[in-house]
């Protein structure tokens, strides 16, 4: 039986500046070109040509719910953009918790689209939930597991606290893999309760062990605890490789489920199309234009904070948001190795590909 410990960090009051979207501030990239007005006046002429969309026709209305993580950008560049307003939506953000309470939620009809981890997804559809995936942001894993001065390996975790997300969540998942790595079960460790945001600071006041993280943090880690031990970073592709056994993990997703997208196919289209269209500005920009963009869907954080955390991930964007086959496949099998389904979801009965075939003229 799993051992969990209840706790509320005494540092609460620094989560909502760290809440899994947040940082500490950091030097610009050192760019010498103009971002600012690049971006500013790419948006000033998007925005101008969605208001002619709005004049022209009605949009139809769409709720995603999220979690607001930045490797789900696409969406907050489309919004910013005004591309999903080209494509004749009106879209609504309803933010959650954590990933599989988000999606919980659309599948309780709160919401039309999930932008979450595939785990969760795949754990369902296993079990009679039916959804489909019709995008990824991300070609790898950006987790990332960090550690108290003194703990140099997996193995040196047993008997200790963890926080490692969720229970049913991708980090959760993660974390255990990880723990197998190292001759470990999730019964020779204790869980802790954590918010995300709150995770490094109780690190930083050793009120926990060792603590999932996304990588994006790294630059919070480093400044909150300077001695602490990174065990696992997915973003370095040995690593990545080792655990994955490729450098392909499409996990990052964007779903619906499978009755809205047989009964809705023109607003999911419209959205795929609006989607792969982000991916490809987010591709052209840099990291600072990225955050300048989507700044305003981030109120606790600065540009350079953002910036920063950008680039730490910048390059693990996918151009276009096709999920390929051995992108699918990678998370399938760490899927079912972790036990998370039972057997093999064959690519073609999850994956609509047919949305972003059509988005991206394949």
């Amino acid at each position: 039986m799993r051992k969990w410990v209840s706790f509320m960090c005494a540092a609460s009051i620094a989560a909502a500046a760290l809440m899994g979207c947040s940082g500490t501030k950091t030097e610009g990239t050192g760019e010498t070109k103009a971002p600012v007005e690049s971006a500013a006046q790419t948006t000033a002429a998007e925005s101008s040509k969605s208001e002619e969309t709005k004049e022209s026709k009605e949009l139809k209305k769409v709720v995603v719910s999220e979690f607001r993580g930045i490797c789900w950008a696409s969406a907050y560049a489309a919004e910013q953009l005004g591309y999903f307003e080209d494509e004749g939506l009106d879209v609504e953000f309803m933010l959650y918790k954590d990933g599989p309470i988000a999606f919980q939620g659309m599948h309780a009809g709160d919401s039309d689209f999930c932008l979450l981890s595939a785990e969760p997804v795949m754990t369902a559809y296993d079990e009679g939930m039916e959804s489909n995936l019709i995008l990824t942001n991300t070609n790898r894993r950006t987790y990332a597991f960090a550690t108290a001065e003194d703990i140099k390996t997996v193995a040196d975790l047993k008997g200790k606290t963890i926080f490692a997300g969720m229970p049913g969540s991708a980090p959760y998942s993660f974390v255990l893999s990880m723990l197998k790595s190292g001759g470990l079960s999730e019964n020779d460790v204790n869980f802790i309760n954590l918010d995300y945001g709150s995770a490094i600071v109780a690190l930083g006041e050793k009120q926990v062990d060792g603590i999932f993280f996304d990588i994006y943090n790294k630059a919070v880690l480093e400044e909150t605890v300077p001695n602490a031990n990174i065990l696992l970073d997915c973003t370095d592709s040995e690593t990545h490789e080792k655990l994955y056994g490729s450098q392909f993990c499409q996990t990052t997703i964007v779903t619906c489920t499978k009755k809205f997208a047989e009964e809705n196919p023109e607003t999911v289209q419209a959205f795929v199309n609006a989607s792969s269209r982000a991916l490809k500005w987010i591709n052209e920009h840099t990291s600072k234009e990225l955050a300048e963009l989507i700044s305003p869907m981030y109120d606790s954080m600065t540009v350079d904070e953002l910036t920063a955390k950008f680039e730490c991930i910048k390059d693990s964007f996918s151009e276009t948001g096709e999920i390929i086959p051995e992108g699918y496949e990678t998370m399938e099998k760490f899927c079912v190795d972790q036990g998370l389904i039972k057997k093999s979801i064959p690519y073609e009965d999850i994956v609509a590909s047919s949305f972003m075939d059509a988005a991206i003229g394949k």
